[in-house]
């Protein structure tokens, strides 16, 4: 696999922030992965705490079977008149141990509609949600697999060998970031090939795809306050659909990805961007528009902003004169050509709220795919 990786300086302004955070102790990818909880002495669960809270003077990665103390929820409307924002769904980052394998699966469950929801909220229904199944190796973390109501997704790579039906052939499928987590102010890219596929992961052939998509994973370690106004050191990771022929740029890229990975709590905050020249193929939305809706629905604070070069082609700014929605610029350093980017769709998860220790733990057997598993 043809891979590319460059650390660049970055200069970062948070809209907002009062005072910059500190960054943690070198960490590996697999520490933003998992959600943490609070222990005690003897490393017993401490009830009644959250990672970040003043009380908390030790914590570590929330272990498999272990039942979390408390879940992520998004908002309706952070910030309003209503006092109980419950969010439209749960979501918990855990290991879940099968077969002496271990992998990570991030679910996200519908919840029942709350008092803040109005014209806006909808019941949760048994089951319905969905879930990423992730992993890391010695080079990178990653997403192997995802679940939805609607279908079912799968990135096989050129890790994949005709013959073997070992879960490698998932590795490096959907890049978050470098397995050695870059210092505050870092960032980095890459340009990895893999070929998505729908419908379970066991139901694939054991012959691998003769032809893989080159896509452009960009990742920057900075501190980010969040819709909570919590203030946590992230990950943020852009994964964009393609890559220009010489592997610097987004090239023809008319959408991305973008994650933020904490040590707190692991996935913290998925953003959909578009290109200002995309429109939305079903309902014929412009991009602008899109984003004008999503910032007056207040659902997201503001995304990571400031200044940073991700490649010499490759420079993510902000947009000034762009008050109405959230907004960037992606410029070339050596041409000063320039597009702008739309955030058009968001959730940040860290509304979080306690979960009653005699809570069953959500039942991942739709999603957790024994092919994921595999040796």
């Amino acid at each position: 696999m043809r891979k590319r990786f460059s650390l660049a300086s970055a200069a970062l302004l948070l809209a907002g922030l009062a005072a910059p955070a500190r960054a943690d102790p070198p960490a590996t990818i697999a520490d933003y992965m998992i959600m943490d909880v609070c222990v005690d002495a003897a490393d017993r669960l401490a009830p009644g705490l959250l990672p970040g809270d003043a009380g908390c003077g030790r914590r570590r990665d929330i272990r498999p079977g272990e039942p979390p103390p408390y879940e992520l929820r998004n908002f309706l409307n952070p910030g309003g008149d209503c006092t109980e924002d419950g969010g439209t769904v749960a979501k918990l980052n855990r290991p879940v141990e099968r077969g002496g394998q271990t992998r990570i699966v991030s679910s996200t469950l519908s919840l029942p509609a709350s008092p803040c929801a109005g014209a806006r909220g909808r019941p949760g229904k048994p089951g319905e949600g969905g879930a990423s199944i992730q992993w890391h190796d010695e080079s990178y973390g990653f997403i192997m697999g995802s679940y939805s109501p609607v279908a079912l997704s799968v990135y096989q790579t050129p890790l994949c060998r005709n013959g073997s039906r070992s879960s490698r052939r998932f590795f490096r499928g959907w890049i978050i970031a470098p397995a050695v987590v870059p210092e505050m102010g870092q960032g980095g890219y890459g340009v990895f090939e893999s070929r998505l596929a729908t419908g379970a992961a066991s139901a694939l052939p054991q012959a691998c795809p003769t032809r893989y998509r080159r896509a452009l994973t960009t990742w920057l370690v900075t501190p980010m306050r969040f819709t909570a106004g919590r203030e946590m050191v992230s990950i943020v990771s852009g994964h964009f659909a393609q890559v220009s022929r010489d592997g610097l740029s987004p090239g023809a890229t008319l959408q991305m990805e973008q994650t933020y990975w904490t040590r707190e709590f692991g996935l913290s905050r998925w953003e959909k961007w578009a290109r200002q020249d995309w429109v939305h193929p079903r309902s014929h939305r412009s991009a602008p528009d899109l984003a004008r809706e999503l910032r007056q629905r207040g659902r997201c604070g503001p995304p990571a902003g400031g200044t940073f070069d991700i490649s010499s082609r490759t420079r993510f700014t902000d947009a000034p004169g762009h008050d109405d929605v959230y907004a960037r610029l992606i410029v070339d350093p050596k041409t000063g050509k320039h597009q702008l980017w739309f955030m058009t769709l968001c959730e940040d998860y860290t509304n979080v709220r306690a979960r009653p220790a005699a809570k069953a733990l959500p039942d991942v057997s739709a999603i957790a795919d024994p092919a994921y598993w595999r040796p």
